[in-house]
């Protein structure tokens, strides 16, 4: 058995093991205002299109957003384990009192760090956002630490590591670990940027974790700020970034089946490995990535129901608030058709999209199992070759494909606009259903995207996918367009986040408050 698996099937077995000491007084909450709470989350959530493991930081971080002036920390920490065990992001009587003075000690340790920044001024806004993704992620860390996830991408950087061949100077060599780290974290961990901010910081300061309020290492980021920001972030938007990411990403779903085997039975997994018995490590692996499908279609279907849900929402408000007052006062009649098929028509194309995805489980299957194999060191051993693809056409010839790509784009836009005003489509409809073609088909295809966690293998095109990537592709690039460019604002969220959920969360608190009340004088009697 290897070193690096070793390492990781110890890992393993210490992130099994009890996180808390099962002697500590515990947090308990109401069980009644606590479904209330949940409630209020999983309403909120279904607004949030974001990955389900990413929905408790992003409470912490609104938390933190809502809360974090408030001098006491103590309480501050407190209410914010309360606030997290209503939602059910923490189970209830199961986190320590204690955990409320670790927190505590977090929040003294960046105040200085959030002392230091200029409020008045654009940077220090963004720095504030910044600290923020930094603050909540460590939190997170500490209520539920993350220590076979941490195994499983340390064993990972480890293996593509010694495999890994670099070709090109795009990456300088100071460089590479990171960018092999980031890129590790974000396709076996699916971390997003605030997690690989906090991650990458600590990679730079490995004393940040264990820090006190007073240690020197706080007053020297909080002195040096932009220098720490800039360099986190000259990682994290590196020039290779998206290459390493494709790259890794092929290997991901090998390093998840591993650690699933792992878990299901680390004896027999480890028995296997030394005895380099292939035939039942086949049949774990098999067995493993079945229960992987499955969970993908599962997941997909509540993503897809989700993304729907708050699409069918934004059309709907956009109609009553823009179509049909543009009807009304401007065309002076009302077409019943255009409304509703703006409405309906997007939400049940991205339905359509999300729903009709195919993963070739056989071959997938035999191609992770080779790849398993070779990383176990019981099979045939491979190479992961680091490469920059060159544009296929440069010169006058990428200028005719250019040509080529913004005539069909107008060709497509042509045609949809010409069928649309056949069916009565005034210009303001027409341009609201175009919008949204691109934002859905762009999303769609994010959506069936996913396929790419668990699908290695190259899949050929045929005939029809290739002529809709000749219609469509251009439609799908300016939605990705929109979405990057435009202003990323949630009614539905900013009316959640800013109005509803502070009262609401008080008047939870003083629900529980008069609950404990009632149950104290019960017992008197």
């Amino acid at each position: 058995m290897s070193k690096n698996l070793d390492q990781f099937l110890a890992a393993l077995a210490r992130a099994q093991a009890p996180q808390f000491d099962e002697k500590e007084e515990r947090i308990a909450v109401s069980d009644t205002v606590s479904v209330a709470a949940s409630v209020y989350e999983n309403i909120r959530n279904t607004l949030e299109y974001d990955e389900e493991h990413l929905l408790r930081r992003n409470a912490i971080r609104r938390i933190l957003k809502r809360r974090l002036a408030e001098e006491d920390r103590e309480a501050l920490a407190g209410d914010l384990l309360r606030e997290l065990i209503w939602a059910r992001y923490l189970p209830n009587k199961k986190i320590p009192e204690s955990l409320i003075g670790t927190l505590a000690q977090v929040f003294a340790k960046y105040h200085p760090l959030f002392e230091n920044l200029e409020s008045d001024s654009q940077s220090g806004g963004q720095h504030y956002q910044w600290l923020l993704d930094v603050l909540s992620t460590e939190i997170e860390y500490l209520v539920s630490p993350p220590l076979a996830d941490e195994a499983l991408a340390s064993f990972a950087y480890q293996e593509l590591k010694s495999r890994l061949e670099w070709h090109g100077g795009l990456v300088k060599d100071e460089d590479r670990d990171l960018q092999l780290y980031a890129a590790v974290h974000r396709t076996v961990l699916k971390s997003n940027n605030a997690t690989l901010r906090f991650r990458l910081l600590t990679l730079y300061y490995p004393e940040w974790l264990k820090a006190g309020p007073n240690d020197s290492v706080v007053a020297e980021i909080a002195n040096h700020l932009d220098t720490v920001i800039d360099s986190v972030e000259k990682q994290i938007s590196h020039p290779a970034a998206d290459s390493m990411f494709r790259l890794v990403r092929g290997y991901a779903v090998v390093f998840h089946l591993l650690r699933d085997i792992a878990e299901d039975d680390p004896s027999a997994f480890a028995q296997a490995v030394v005895q380099k018995d292939t035939a039942s490590l086949e049949r774990a692996i098999g067995k493993a990535a079945k229960v992987r499908y499955e969970r993908f279609y599962a997941r997909q279907r509540r993503g897809v129901f989700r993304a729907v849900t708050f699409l069918f929402l934004s059309k709907f408000v956009l109609a009553l608030l823009i179509e049909m007052p543009y009807e009304r006062l401007i065309l002076q009649t009302t077409n019943w058709l255009p409304l509703t098929v703006n409405v309906i028509f997007h939400p049940l194309l991205l339905g359509l999209i999300g729903l009709t995805v195919n993963i070739p489980q056989k071959k997938n299957t035999a191609r992770i199992t080779e790849l398993a194999l070779g990383v176990l060191r019981v099979g045939d051993d491979f190479n992961v070759n680091f490469r920059v693809r060159r544009p296929w056409a440069k010169g006058a010839l990428a200028q005719v494909f250019r040509l080529l790509y913004t005539a069909f784009f107008l060709l497509t836009i042509g045609v949809i606009s010409y069928i649309l005003h056949g069916f009565d489509f005034n210009y303001v409809s027409i341009a609201f259903f175009l919008f949204f073609l691109s934002l859905v088909t762009y999303f769609g295809l994010k959506v069936r995207n996913r396929r790419r966690e668990l699908v290695i293998i190259d899949t050929e095109s045929g005939f029809f996918a290739t002529l809709i990537d000749i219609l469509f592709l251009p439609i799908i690039r300016a939605g990705r367009w929109m979405a990057l460019k435009a202003p990323r604002i949630n009614i539905f969220l900013f009316f959640f986040d800013f109005i509803v959920e502070a009262p609401f969360k008080a008047a939870i608190r003083l629900i529980e408050g008069w609950l404990a009340f009632l149950k104290e004088k019960r017992e008197e009697i």
